[in-house]
């Protein structure tokens, strides 16, 4: 989903508003749930639902069936609630980051705007030690954490 969505973020003009389909909860075409397939977690799904924002979505289009809304509706509300502080980068910022790695590891996304950068970080490995990455053409380096957005200069 990710890769899908920095896809879309990297390949599609500023102008042109990106709309993802999301949906969190795993759909089976057999109608029955296969125990080897493991639900992705609520916060691995907010973690994607930020990076995708990070990345050029501009909003999500969320489909459920009826017994699944609320909460699939929680889930991206929380993520569209805390990204409200951020409306100016979400409005105006220029991803800086799309690449994903092959295995899970460390994801970081950002949305650059004048002197400074918006980033998340999210690891899913182990690797807690600082990462440098390339902002337009200063290298910063982006430390471990988790479950938070910095805004960093870019001075």
């Amino acid at each position: 989903m990710l890769l899908v969505a920095s896809n879309a973020g990297k390949s599609t003009a500023q102008n042109i508003p990106i709309i993802s389909f999301v949906h969190w909860n795993t759909v089976f075409v057999s109608g029955k749930p296969d125990t080897i397939v493991k639900q992705m977690s609520e916060g691995s799904y907010q973690e994607l639902l930020w990076h995708m924002l990070l990345r050029g979505t501009d909003t999500f289009f969320m489909w459920s069936s009826k017994n699944e809304y609320p909460e699939e509706v929680r889930l991206v509300h929380e993520v569209y609630a805390a990204a409200q502080k951020f409306g100016k980068y979400l409005d105006h910022g220029l991803p800086i980051n799309y690449s994903v790695p092959e295995y899970p590891g460390i994801v970081i996304s950002g949305l650059a705007l004048n002197d400074s950068v918006l980033i998340r970080r999210t690891d899913f490995g182990t690797n807690h030690e600082p990462v440098k990455i390339l902002a337009g053409t200063k290298v910063i380096t982006i430390n471990y954490s988790p479950g938070i957005c910095n805004v960093l200069s870019l001075e």
